[in-house]
């Protein structure tokens, strides 16, 4: 059938351009990959960490409080703290670490003492992002002790002059202390209680698995909704550069219709798009993403693919050159991703905007890829997803058809 004569020869057209082709497939794959260096492991590798160095010349009560601090488990995966000394400096020219603390001496005392203390921080001149944390963290916990010094200012003086003592503090001083610790605290009792804010953490783990959560299976099924957009903007594109370069007039003073021609131009999109969603697939699937169910993650593959090709195609049929499709279309794919999930999680997305999130194609395929896998669920629990997006793609796909066909006719394109 002709039909399939176009399909093969624009699925021949690509095979005979690997570098372009690839360059659709890398864009997407780039993206996921440095979310998940950034964010996280994939496949249950090691998280980022910082590793920052502590120049302690004090010896200090800071510096034991930071270091007992580290050792939580919760946070000893991710702040690594290495007492050094003068060879610290060293180190962070050679950029050995993301940062280095440095404590002058007297830091403890001058403290207590209510004094003006200061403290260093080191950052590697070769990274930007993770040594800004730790200048950000420092800066919050000077922050809490520029505030405890103000409000227990005469408190953490009467601590400063136990230093002084040999031996241990008198039983009445410490009481006397005691009691004024406790009534300021009280005096703080309605401001600090109940929090305004309240942090809720959640496991992404199911209760079967416990392992650390694969990064790359909450990025890359919004990705690879990206990237298929891309596929089918680069295949609908051909319509248009057919029409520029003369190839459709070519085309059809052959035994061929223009209805043969808009239907295998379709279905060439159509299966294109779809061999490109596998292809992510089975990336994922390397790199260790469960997508779920056989059965449903193809479904929803074929359904994605249907409504991107559809959605392509009717633009592409309503504009006037391929100039304005690239550009129509691209606004309409950076639009969609970023209001259906594809660039952020679903539950990241402001309540403002969540009902013009259902309405793109990119929403109800994301939704439908995080029921499987982060979900579990199976091809029951998408149906709606399927049901949305089959629906769409058909009308799109048909509407975008009819319009193309009546403008190859009417000699617009």
């Amino acid at each position: 059938m002709v039909q399939f004569d176009i399909l093969r020869r624009d699925l021949t057209r690509f095979a005979r351009n690997p570098a372009a082709t690839a360059l659709m497939f890398a864009i997407p794959l780039s993206m996921a990959g440095i979310f998940s260096l950034v964010f996280g492991s994939g496949g249950g590798g090691e998280a980022i960490t910082l590793e920052v160095l502590v120049f302690d010349e004090d010896d200090s009560l800071l510096s034991y409080l930071l270091t007992g601090a580290s050792s939580e488990s919760s946070i000893d995966q991710r702040l690594q703290l290495v007492p050094v000394g003068e060879e610290g400096y060293r180190m962070m020219e050679e950029g050995e670490a993301n940062a280095l603390l440095h404590i002058p001496e007297g830091f403890t005392k001058d403290y207590l003492d209510g004094k003006p203390v200061k403290l260093e921080i080191v950052k590697n001149p070769a990274q930007r992002f993770l040594p800004q944390l730790v200048e950000e963290g420092v800066s919050l916990g000077a922050v809490v002790l520029s505030q405890a010094a103000n409000v227990f200012g005469p408190e953490l003086a009467t601590i400063g002059s136990f230093m002084d003592i040999e031996g241990v503090p008198p039983d009445v001083q410490v009481g006397t202390l005691s009691v004024a610790i406790n009534q300021k605290i009280r005096g703080l009792e309605s401001y600090l209680l109940p929090p305004i804010i309240d942090l809720e953490t959640m496991n992404l783990a199911t209760e079967e698995d416990d392992s650390d959560v694969n990064i790359l299976a909450l990025i890359l099924p919004g990705m690879s909704i990206f990237g298929i957009f891309l596929v089918a903007q680069a295949a609908t594109r051909d319509i248009l550069l057919e029409r520029e370069s003369g190839m459709l007039r070519h085309l059809l003073t052959a035994p061929i219709t223009v209805a043969e021609y808009v239907v295998g131009k379709s279905l060439s999109v159509v299966v294109v798009t779809a061999l490109g969603f596998i292809v992510l697939v089975a990336v994922g699937l390397a790199a260790g993403v469960a997508w779920g169910p056989p059965t449903a993650v193809l479904a929803l593959i074929s359904a994605s693919s249907l409504a991107a090709a559809g959605t392509m195609i009717l633009i592409m049929s309503l504009v006037g050159s391929q100039r304005q499709g690239d550009a129509v279309t691209t606004i309409v794919i950076i639009v969609w991703s970023m209001l259906g999930g594809a660039f952020v999680q679903l539950d990241g997305i402001p309540t403002l905007l969540q009902p013009l999130s259902k309405t793109t194609v990119t929403y109800w395929a994301v939704d439908g890829f995080n029921e499987l896998i982060q979900r579990g669920g199976d091809f029951s629990h998408i149906l709606p997803n399927l049901a949305v997006l089959t629906i769409f793609g058909v009308v799109t796909l048909a509407a975008g058809a009819v319009v193309l066909r009546r403008r190859i006719v009417t000699g617009m394109v």
